[in-house]
């Protein structure tokens, strides 16, 4: 019997009682989910319930735990009743804000808030689950304590501490290595416990977000997802993961020697005619860039693909992947 991995189509929300700030947008869900149109004025459907929050799943993966990461990470990286931090806020738009509340959930009125890149966000310990959601309180800038969605926060790591970490390098190796074997349990097992993995195909493409549990299929699934707008002729790339996007990213794995040249929170690229840049609302999520380049005389064949990581109770998990190309 072929495994079909089921999608859920479920965009996230902008909600406010005073304005356009944001309570919980982005909750990573048991399906592959078609996160928004890639726009500077994106809309987002408003659903009528809160989507299921991810189940750990725990896979028996021994290079993994051997290279020092863990499958079995509490989701969100929240440990009920323990202050903690700093973390940092994502995927928020860079013109909008999170709302903090004055108690777990949107219908407690707003007593202030956090810019899209904060990442001086403390936990005081307290956490609530409020229709499937989960809330924890925080310390106010404004004086007193608040109360966020887990699923706007990271566990914020600076970036030179990041680039330092090994353990982010060889996390990048085991995912090279899981597209090269199509090792559906070792591409779960690195896949962020928190907030799932958000695979874009093109720079400007739809985000399909695969959870934690189910990345494990990417290999095998005939679900077709739409991608987006493909580059020069506009029509929509429809596929499997597989047999669509993990071809451009084995592209540069499997790049001839030298091979591909790795640069950590750094773009970089072969010549475009677009301007390249990390999107803000991932300002808290360090990445690394790994670069192609196109042969003598194809030059404009290069590739990059850029592999977010997201830190969960201290372990580094891939967050988001996307490839650059050359475009017309």
């Amino acid at each position: 019997m072929k495994l079909i991995l089921i999608a859920l189509t479920a965009s996230l929300i902008v909600l406010s009682l005073t304005s356009c700030n944001l309570d919980f947008a982005k909750q990573a869900t048991p399906f592959p989910t078609l996160e928004s149109q890639a726009s500077p004025t994106a809309l987002f459907a408003i659903p009528t319930t809160v989507p299921t929050p991810i189940t750990t799943a725990v896979f028996p993966v021994a290079t993994l735990s051997a290279a020092g990461f863990d499958p079995t990470a509490t989701i969100g990286g929240i440990v009920p009743g323990t202050p903690s931090g700093p973390y940092g806020v994502i995927q928020v738009a860079a013109n909008d804000a999170l709302n903090i509340r004055s108690g777990p959930g949107i219908n407690y009125p707003a007593v202030g808030s956090f810019p899209p890149t904060a990442n001086f966000v403390m936990r005081t310990g307290p956490s609530a689950s409020v229709n499937g959601a989960l809330w924890v309180e925080v310390q106010n800038p404004n004086g007193g304590t608040g109360w966020v969605y887990s699923g706007y926060l990271t566990e914020f790591l600076p970036p030179s501490n990041f680039c330092a970490d090994a353990h982010g390098l060889s996390l990048i190796t085991s995912f090279g290595d899981a597209l090269k074997t199509s090792n559906g349990s070792n591409m779960a097992a690195m896949v962020s416990p928190a907030n799932g993995w958000s695979v874009r195909l093109w720079r400007d493409g739809n985000v399909v977000v695969f959870d934690h549990q189910h990345a494990q299929w990417v290999f095998i699934s005939t679900y077709e997802h739409h991608w987006g707008a493909a580059p020069g002729s506009g029509l929509d790339t429809v596929g499997a993961i597989h047999s669509v996007v993990l071809p451009k990213f084995l592209d540069v794995f499997n790049a001839p020697a030298p091979g591909y040249a790795v640069a950590c929170n750094s773009i970089q690229g072969g010549g475009a005619t677009y301007t390249t840049a990390w999107p803000v609302q991932y300002t808290n999520i360090n990445y690394y860039s790994l670069y192609k380049p196109g042969p003598t005389g194809n030059e404009l064949s290069w590739r990059t693909l850029l592999i977010g990581v997201e830190y969960v109770q201290g372990q580094p998990y891939i967050f988001s992947t996307t490839q650059l190309e050359w475009e017309p």
